[in-house]
């Protein structure tokens, strides 16, 4: 539509047009932003198996940004990673295999761009990894004692371990404590007045 028959048209439709395109353009995701999308990248294996969710990126600059562990622990907190809150277990900047630095490793199994991994000791349920100016993040239903990840086109440079955090409940024995307490309580009032 060419700006002069723009024009003609009434009012009310000027601003459908334009409120149109402005609720078009939030809902695309701006040139050169990645999202955030819940699968591991083709070839790409985690162990073990089976993980409760993934969430994988490939401008982590952009969607994680500083790799700072604080920083990468918010992040996976927001509504686009895990949308839950984390507790920061440990991990870092890896060692090369076989040594490991930050209880992390990273290899290269050879074979070319898509043949490297890394590998976690700690024992965690969500683990990010940055690889290149990539970064994926793995969350499993229970703890894991070990962590292993194949398949990458970049090298590892970190691996973050964090546990989700759950509020414990209180077992049924505290209240039943409770209400026994309050019972006695009840019926020590009850002597004191009736011996008054």
């Amino acid at each position: 539509m060419n700006v002069s028959n723009f024009l003609r048209l009434p009012t009310y439709l000027h601003a459908a047009v334009l409120f149109g395109g402005l609720a078009l353009g939030l809902l695309l995701p701006s040139p050169g932003h990645a999202m955030v999308v819940n699968t591991l990248p083709a070839g790409v294996t985690v162990s073990p198996l089976p993980f409760a969710a993934v969430r994988s990126t490939t401008d982590s600059n952009t969607d994680i940004g500083s790799q700072n562990p604080a920083n990468v622990e918010s992040k996976l907190e927001s509504a686009a990673w895990f949308n839950t809150p984390l507790t920061f277990v440990g991990g870092g900047a890896c060692g090369t295999s076989p040594a490991f630095a930050n209880g992390c490793t990273a290899f290269d199994n050879g074979g070319g761009p898509a043949n490297k991994g890394g590998s976690s000791t700690f024992e965690a349920n969500v683990f990010g990894i940055h690889y290149g100016n990539n970064f994926i993040a793995v969350l499993y239903s229970d703890l894991v004692s070990t962590f292993e990840i194949n398949g990458l086109r970049n090298g590892v440079s970190n691996i973050y371990a964090f546990t989700t955090v759950t509020a414990v409940p209180l077992p049924a024995a505290i209240w039943l404590f409770g209400t026994a307490m309050l019972a006695l309580l009840g019926i020590t009032r009850r002597r004191r007045m009736s011996a008054a």
